[in-house]
């Protein structure tokens, strides 16, 4: 279960923890509540966290294979994540001073690696379709 002294988080997904009718649609209790795709604004979002409708569930985002999906991983699948992302950063960058500043840090702690990982992806917006194929490689195996 994510923190809840953390409150909303906006690149968390969301779930529906009372159900409502918006957006056209009749929302149910456990569905994902996709609002960036729908075009909801963040701060409406915020207040229906807030309000209780909606929260944060990490074994929905398993059950319904959203998010980073970071948590499905462990040991070894986080170690080869870590190592193919770093490929990628080597091939894009021209000495190992610029590589040591932009690499993914690795860690054998699983919940100290996934946290290493979100705050690479979240300064390196530009790998993140390589992260998405890299990870479904990695959790189709």
């Amino acid at each position: 279960m994510h923190p809840t002294y953390l409150g909303f988080q906006i690149d968390w997904p969301v779930f529906i923890k009372q159900g409502f009718t918006g957006s056209g649609k009749i929302w149910k209790q456990g569905d994902h509540f996709n609002w960036l795709e729908l075009g909801v604004d963040p701060a409406k979002v915020a207040l229906m966290y807030d309000y209780g409708n909606l929260y944060h569930n990490v074994e929905l985002e398993v059950q319904n294979k959203v998010g980073d999906r970071l948590s499905e991983m462990a040991g070894p699948q986080l170690a080869t994540l870590v190592t193919l992302l770093n490929a990628e950063v080597k091939s894009r960058t021209s000495s190992g001073t610029e590589f040591d500043k932009k690499k993914c840090k690795k860690s054998t702690i699983d919940d100290k690696q996934r946290g290493l990982i979100r705050r690479f992806l979240n300064n390196s917006a530009w790998i993140m379709d390589h992260f998405y194929h890299v990870r479904d490689g990695i959790l189709v195996e």
